[in-house]
């Protein structure tokens, strides 16, 4: 049965245990419990329920859209504050929250979205107990680094705000499963987000990243990433060895023209949004500060950003076999394409071409496969490292796309075309791979030309 108390404006759940007779202080102990504050004005001596404090199992308070320009101090000091699981506050005028805040305890759900509030207190990150926290549609400038405290925390969103950067504790947000940042001002995601090993769903859309940090990879249970609406210009090669991995929308980046040549072998098995990419010219600042495959034939010239951390670019003898992977999906769309000759220039070749593994790469994928071997990979074998070096080790740049070698600085890149979409049989992608040795690279464009 539901009744209302006249008095606090409550909504009460209990039992009828006998006939003509309510018992408020002895219900069933099945009762599922729950309590909705609706108030209409600033009487907030309304909320006298203290006789049903023993009672309630699954508390609510519903202030959303009540024009509140502050959380009401009686309900903060209510002996009611601490039993509070969800906490609804959407649509008011709220500019701050009080370091009190604190005194919900035991509160689960935070929903806070469309306000006008600018900074979070650090007094939130003692929410021991909250699982979700909705801060979107408000003015926030930065998330304070005391919300790694929220060891509970399973879904984080702060959409249309102004964040410039997540805090360094994002890290230690151990059981978050969604975090939704859309709309913001950032430039680059820390590489900690990848440490979030319980990330089911990545929603970045509409910033203003130019890349996304290879730690991604490492979330294994990431099921859906979204970065529409960027800037865009390279993915993380091992995107596709994320295995629980069904979609990726990457939509209005124009100056995204490749897809990493991991995610080819899981063609139909993924949902990618393509729509408005590599339409765009890069500018003058891009092609002198990273390395560029040009792979010019016919009338048509294909640019490719290789990854940043690929400081030295490995190439075969011949430097035009760079451009055969491409040539031969061309031809096999179009045989009238047999026999065209490509031209193949690098940005920086005087400087950063090599044939063979640098000392310095060689090193890191044997120190890699010594430390994934031992027992004390967390432990101190990292302290001992240079921190730009243990940066990485902790996540190899890519995997070979042949044989599989961990590849950290130097690479042969493998760049060719194919259709991603069986609906779109004419629209073409390119694809980026990168190979560990020239044995690797042709062994690869053998298995595509069968």
């Amino acid at each position: 049965m539901t009744e209302v108390c006249r008095k606090s404006r409550c909504y009460f759940h209990f039992t009828q245990h006998r006939a003509g007779s309510v018992a408020y202080q002895r219900p069933c102990l099945r009762l599922y419990l729950m309590f909705v504050v609706q108030l209409s004005t600033f009487e907030y001596e309304a909320l006298q329920v203290s006789f049903m404090a023993s009672v309630l199992m699954n508390p609510l308070i519903s202030l959303n859209y009540k024009g509140l320009e502050e959380i009401p101090p009686s309900m903060i000091n209510s002996p009611l504050t601490a039993n509070v699981q969800h906490l609804h506050m959407k649509g008011n005028r709220l500019t701050e929250l009080p370091e009190s805040i604190h005194l919900f305890e035991n509160l689960k759900v935070l929903y806070l979205q469309s306000n006008r509030i600018k900074l979070l207190p650090n007094a939130v990150g003692a929410l021991k107990n909250l699982e979700l926290l909705d801060v979107s549609f408000n003015y926030l400038e930065s998330l304070p680094e005391e919300i790694g405290g929220l060891k509970k925390l399973k879904k984080l969103y702060a959409f249309s705000n102004r964040l410039k950067e997540l805090p360094k504790s994002i890290e230690a947000l151990q059981n978050l499963e969604v975090l939704g940042i859309m709309k913001n001002e950032l430039s680059s995601l820390p590489p900690r987000v990848g440490s979030l090993t319980e990330l089911v769903e990545l929603n970045v859309d509409s910033n203003y990243l130019t890349h996304l940090p290879k730690e991604l990879c490492n979330l294994n249970r990431l099921q859906e990433l979204s970065a529409a609406t960027n800037n865009l210009m390279t993915l993380p090669q091992d995107l596709g060895r994320i295995k629980t991995l069904v979609n990726i929308f990457v939509d209005n980046n124009p100056l995204l023209n490749w897809l990493p040549l991991s995610l080819k072998s899981k063609k139909g098995k993924i949902n990618i949004g393509l729509n408005r990419c590599g339409i765009g010219d890069l500018p003058e600042h891009t092609v002198l500060a990273y390395q560029l495959v040009n792979i010019k034939w016919k009338e048509s010239t294909t640019s490719t950003i290789l990854p940043k951390e690929i400081s030295r670019t490995m190439c075969p003898a011949n430097i035009a076999a760079l451009s055969l992977p491409l040539l031969h999906s061309a031809r096999t769309r179009d045989p009238s394409n047999e026999g065209v000759e490509a031209t193949v220039s690098l940005t920086h070749d005087a400087k950063f071409v090599i044939r063979v593994p640098t000392l310095f790469e060689l090193t890191l994928r044997t120190y890699y496969t010594l430390l994934r071997m031992s027992k004390h990979v967390s432990g101190n074998s990292w302290t001992i490292l240079p921190r730009n070096i243990e940066d990485l080790l902790r996540c190899p740049t890519a995997h070979c796309c042949q044989c599989a070698q961990v590849l950290f600085t130097s690479a042969i890149p493998f760049i060719c075309q194919d259709n991603f979409d069986p609906k779109k049989p004419n629209h073409l992608f390119q694809f980026l791979g990168l190979c560990c040795s020239e044995q690797c690279f042709y062994q690869e464009l053998a298995s595509h030309i069968q």
